[in-house]
């Protein structure tokens, strides 16, 4: 039953954490959640996500080949995103 609790609430914090994106017009194309870890709401690359990184708000965690990913922290959720990393290009 202790499963079912925190899984519950972790669909709850994915709900809210999905409706606070959607308010902020960011698309949400994704989420993955189970009893071990924070829910995590994979998000499409937008500029404001740019915005987030240049306020401090989110921060890159990950550099693979021409990509970087980007995370934050939103209604308990762990938000990420991946954006191709021009400054690699060259």
């Amino acid at each position: 039953m202790k499963n079912n609790h925190v899984i519950n609430n972790g669909i709850n914090a994915v709900n809210k954490a999905i409706n606070a994106l959607s308010n902020e017009e960011l698309t949400v194309i994704g989420f993955y959640h189970d009893s071990l870890s924070r829910p995590t709401v994979e998000i499409e690359h937008h500029p404001k996500c740019n915005k987030y990184i240049a306020t401090g708000q989110a921060t890159y965690y990950r550099h693979e080949g021409y990509y970087r990913f980007g995370q934050f922290e939103l209604a308990g959720c762990r938000i990420v995103w991946k954006e191709r990393d021009i400054s690699r290009l060259h």
